[in-house]
């Protein structure tokens, strides 16, 4: 049963971001930064539609707008890279299909040690002291220090056992980067990886800020929507030269859409380096712009969405859809790891929306990775729910369409279940091979962008494949077109209930005039006691210290 509309709908003005209820509109997304026309010429933050204007009128329930957000970023149309420029590139890169499992040994046998780096192997397993056909120190052919040419070294933070999920190692980064035009922020370079493309085929790579001083590194994922349908495709942005417009804090809060732009760092909440209330403040971080409308986890080269077409007029072709969020993860972590494994002793992998999604599901690859360098995570913004508030359907759903069965862990068997749910078994899988990993989620408790993300499953997924964000957000107050705020409340109270008994799982929950905005750690309120009682930012250094608390309702 739903709770209710939000505050905006129910008492006209609540305390930031709203517009009319009938205004709201997707951002599945992080849009700290304004959308740019031309270079350097930001565009207006918000702007609206034609059938978003007619139906504000006729709701004629209007809300105050923003004044609590940050203004995003400007940026350029787009980037320009050294050699002839990042931006463009039509679709259809292609590009081997490549399993989870693919590239490296695992567990050994005669490629190769297993996850945890356990010094000994034989022939089809790892056999203490060496198997059949194996000697101490790796099988036949096999390496000490994770599968055939993969990463990671013996450590404490993968139990024995597991699958090494470690790509092969990389180049380590060029600490100039890669030219830009117009630059990189203030004290950020851009680091292009070869083979890491967008969803249109363009070129990806993430930003970069160096700090020789510090011995940790804070990994932040963007966030950006999900490419499932034309009408959620249009509110992806298809390359790094794409944001959507406005502050993304409520569905109506990116009315305008994917537009050009540079998806780049801003320098509030996590990223900013001269507030000592950061924890992260003297990090080494780095940036990573989303563009693969998969939330970082696809494996389909190529693919296509049923009605997306190839931008010509009239076109009847479908234009294909490069979802490779976690092969291109895999590219990244390998030079990131070449790069800072030898340099740092502490790594958070985190993420806002798609990008705390994309934490989570990628957090087991980039321990591997790093090998005895502690890793741990912070979602916001993106919960992982049961099967009871996940529909089954879409969670198949999104294993089709992006290849996540070739992302999942190979030995995670109970991820795998026949009618294509389950994908809550991935953190209980996570939790027992990695157990020094400790695990942070932030979000609202209803969050309206999740919740219209989610949407799309509702009827058993009939509307699936042609969910349009205008059509749930018009039918809102329906509770079988738009998620009731009861159903995601009740689906973050059971993930927390459900974990925090392990000790290693901390939450923060904001209720009251804070429920239904959509992600945290990166804007203003991430040093506003938001939940009543203290900061994200105090919650983030207290779990950085091992305290796993419980704040918020």
């Amino acid at each position: 049963m739903p709770a209710g509309p939000s505050p905006c709908v129910i008492a006209g003005a609540a305390e930031r971001g709203r517009l009319s209820a009938g205004a709201r509109f997707l951002s599945l997304l992080d849009p700290r930064f304004v959308a740019s026309v031309s270079p350097m010429k930001p565009s207006p933050r918000f702007a609206p539609s034609i059938a978003l204007v007619a139906f504000a009128a006729l709701s004629s329930v209007a809300c105050g707008a923003d004044s609590g957000s940050p203004a995003p970023s400007s940026g350029a149309a787009g980037y320009t890279a050294a050699a002839g420029g990042v931006g463009g590139g039509g679709p259809g890169a292609g590009g081997a299909f490549v399993g989870a499992g693919g590239n490296i040994g695992p567990q050994g046998g005669s490629a190769g040690v297993g996850a945890g780096g356990r010094p000994s192997g034989g022939a089809g397993g790892v056999i203490a002291q060496g198997g059949a056909g194996g000697v101490a120190q790796g099988g036949a052919g096999g390496v000490a220090q994770g599968g055939a040419a993969g990463m990671g070294t013996p450590g404490v933070n993968t139990e024995p056992g597991f699958k090494n999920l470690a790509p092969p190692k990389g180049t380590p980064l060029n600490p100039a980067g890669t030219a830009l035009n117009p630059p990189a922020p203030a004290g950020w370079v851009w680091n292009e990886i070869p083979g890491a493309v967008c969803r249109d085929g363009s070129p990806a790579g993430f930003f970069v800020r160096y700090n020789a001083a510090s011995d940790k590194l804070m990994w932040y994922l963007e966030g950006g929507g999900a490419c499932i349908s034309p009408g959620f495709c249009t509110y992806n942005p298809a390359s790094v030269n794409q944001v959507l417009s406005g502050t993304g804090e409520t569905v109506a809060t990116s009315i305008g859409g994917a537009v050009a732009g540079r998806q780049q760092p801003s320098t509030t909440g996590i990223f900013d380096a001269t507030n000592a209330a950061n924890p992260f403040k003297d990090w080494n971080q780095i940036y990573t712009p989303y563009c693969t409308g998969d939330v970082f986890f696809g494996t389909r080269p190529n693919a296509t969405v049923p009605g997306l077409f190839t931008p010509v007029l009239g076109s009847t072709t479908l234009a294909p859809q490069q979802f490779v969020g976690y092969l291109n993860m895999q590219k990244f972590t390998a030079s990131i790891v070449a790069t800072f494994a030898s340099k740092v002793k502490r790594v958070i992998l985190t993420g806002a929306s798609a990008g705390g999604f994309g934490a989570a599901l990628n957090f087991s690859m980039v321990q591997d990775a790093f090998g005895s360098v502690k890793v741990d995570a912070i979602d916001d913004s993106g919960p992982p729910f049961s099967d009871q508030y996940s529909p089954v359907c879409m969670q198949k759903a999104w294993r089709d369409l992006w290849g996540f069965e070739a992302s999942l862990p190979p030995d995670c068997t109970e991820c795998r279940q026949a009618d294509g749910g389950g994908l809550i078994r991935l953190s209980e899988f996570l939790l027992k091979k990695h157990k020094n990993a400790t695990i942070a989620m932030i979000s609202s408790m209803q969050d309206e962008v999740i919740r219209l993300f989610y949407s799309a499953g509702l009827k058993n997924c009939a509307g699936f494949a042609t969910a349009d964000p205008t059509a749930i957000t018009l039918g809102q107050l329906d509770p079988t077109i738009y998620l009731p705020a009861a159903t995601y409340t009740s689906g973050v109270t059971e993930l927390r209930t459900k974990f925090q008994s392990t000790g290693r799982f901390a939450t923060y929950f904001l209720a009251g005039a804070n429920a239904p905005f959509h992600q945290h750690i990166w804007r203003a309120r991430f040093l506003d006691p938001a939940a009543g009682t203290e900061s994200i930012a105090q919650f983030a250094t207290k779990f950085l210290a091992g305290t796993m608390e419980q704040i918020g309702p």
